[in-house]
């Protein structure tokens, strides 16, 4: 059986290589949204590392930051059960396909807005607000879907105990 520190560890690392291929993405969409927005705020600078590393980094430490409650949401629901092990990583696939899918939700819904002339604010330092607000939206939507991912799954699987 493997310790439960094992297993949230693997969690955190699973949601921070997500964190780290959809920054890639969202990277694509709206590089201001990290060079005006997300790059201050995690401190990385440094115009010596390549941008779309700097996002790969921004990622990694935003997924381990909510890997790490979500994870211990999991190992909770899942403490005592027969399957725990399964149980477990059928519960991160779930959060993970929320993430994914409300977040590319949200990037659908945000180029509909704009398509419909939505005007919002963005920082003084953006050219393409365009982009910025879709990979804020994208960004919202990864988080929200994880949240409602996790929900679904605790919902879908409280009789089971």
């Amino acid at each position: 059986m493997v310790p439960s520190l094992v297993r949230l560890l693997a969690l955190v690392v699973l949601a921070a290589l997500y964190g780290a291929l959809h920054d890639q993405l969202s990277y694509g969409i709206g590089p201001e949204y990290f060079s005006c927005l997300k790059f201050p705020q995690f401190g990385l600078l440094d115009g010596e590392v390549a941008p779309r590393w700097r996002a790969a980094q921004v990622g990694l430490l935003a997924g381990a930051a909510a890997g790490l409650p979500l994870g211990a949401v999991l190992l909770w629901l899942a403490h005592g059960r027969p399957a725990a092990e399964r149980y477990l990583w059928r519960g991160s696939a779930v959060v993970l396909l929320g993430a994914l899918s409300v977040a590319l939700l949200g990037l659908g819904l945000g180029w509909v807005a704009l398509e419909l002339g939505s005007v919002q604010r963005v920082p003084a330092c953006v050219q393409d607000s365009r982009g910025f607000l879709l990979a804020a939206w994208m960004h919202d939507g990864s988080y929200l879907g994880a949240l409602v991912g996790l929900a679904l799954f605790a919902w879908r699987n409280r009789r089971r105990r």
